[in-house]
């Protein structure tokens, strides 16, 4: 029995559809709208916005920012509309994984969503990645088919686990925020000998980690858990990491995550964020960062982008804090400081330590 939706013919046209209008947004509009703000002379955000909002072209690339993502979740044959209808048989093949390796799958039937995730439809996804069974296959279904980065979704991923391996050697592992698990895994494979753990508040995106875990013979132990209060043991894990997670919470969250970060984290063990955060093409970039935030129902991240990192990582009691471009990412052109002839984002990898 397949473990996958069922997609048809005209879900994979509309999918096609999406993917086109990215990677139109990507390129000429993209760049006449970089070169319209450049003549403005503005030197901040607030500024640029101000300056850019009757220009057509940023109409147009805003309009097709947003509406690239309704077709791809909302659209007639949008990915929410198509896998709603199949919730019933997505939650037997959950119910199905979950009796495999049952010891590897930890539930919280009591564990209380945050409302910056239950008030929020990320993405413009309706119901988020928590609500009901489907909304997990429609994330994986989304973070694997049409990105914005129209990279292989597996490129980034496989390079951040190798990253980690081959700067911190960890064997106990901790994935915050894992959602379907993609990034578990890439951690999983890049160290097969370490402990490996993935959490996240969503019960059907952590069923679905753990079914896609079994699939491919990786032993990962999933647990419906806050990353703002687990219940794990102090210095428990030598690597703690998040990836794609801090945007998406406000400051207050991303605090506590730190914490208890720090807290499950052994004497000199590492705290790692692959996320947005730099933005080396200065405040043309920030300012594009900023409105893609926006148009994509993504409140927090502009309030995360304007984070002093560095000293919020002090705050909770690291220290040799680092943060760095993506090396998938950092060229002389992004280093020297210019925007790309492609519209991107910049990923960060951050990382701090733990005294001892």
């Amino acid at each position: 029995m397949t473990t996958r939706p069922e997609i048809d013919f005209s879900a994979q046209t509309s999918e096609s559809y999406a993917r086109s209008l990215k990677f139109y947004w990507k390129e000429a509009p993209y760049r006449r709208v970089v070169a319209e703000a450049a003549e403005t002379g503005a030197n901040d955000v607030d500024s640029l916005e101000h300056s850019m909002r009757p220009s057509r072209a940023y109409q147009l690339y805003g309009w097709l920012e947003r509406r690239a993502q309704q077709v791809k979740y909302q659209g007639r044959w949008g990915m929410a509309r198509m896998l709603t209808p199949q919730r019933e048989r997505l939650r037997r093949i959950l119910d199905d994984g979950a009796a495999r390796h049952p010891d590897r799958l930890h539930l919280d039937a009591g564990m209380a969503m945050p409302a910056y995730v239950s008030d929020t439809d990320i993405h413009q996804m309706p119901g988020g990645v928590w609500d009901t069974e489907e909304t997990a296959f429609v994330y994986e279904w989304a973070t694997s088919s049409v990105s914005f980065s129209m990279l292989d979704p597996d490129t980034p991923l496989n390079w951040y686990g190798e990253l980690m391996r081959e700067r911190h050697a960890p064997a106990t592992v901790l994935d915050i925020g894992c959602t379907v698990g993609a990034s578990t895994r890439a951690l999983k494979r890049a160290m097969p000998g370490a402990e490996v753990h993935g959490c996240d508040v969503s019960a059907p995106a952590v069923r679905l980690a753990h079914l896609r875990s079994v699939e491919a013979d990786l032993a990962i132990d999933y647990w419906q858990m806050n990353g703002e209060d687990m219940s794990f043991e102090d210095d428990r894990f030598d690597l703690v990491t998040s990836h794609w997670l801090i945007h998406e919470v406000p400051p207050s969250a991303l605090r506590r995550i730190m914490a208890e970060g720090r807290r499950v984290l052994q004497p000199g063990g590492t705290f790692a964020m692959y996320d947005m955060y730099l933005t080396p093409g200065g405040t043309i970039d920030a300012w594009l960062l900023d409105g893609y935030a926006a148009r994509n129902n993504e409140p927090f991240t502009h309030a995360v982008r304007k984070l002093n990192i560095e000293q919020e990582l002090t705050d909770a009691g690291f220290i040799d804090v680092n943060i760095e471009l993506s090396g998938l990412q950092a060229n002389e052109t992004v280093l020297s400081g210019q925007l790309p002839e492609s519209r991107t984002h910049y990923m960060s990898v951050i990382t701090a330590k733990v005294p001892g």
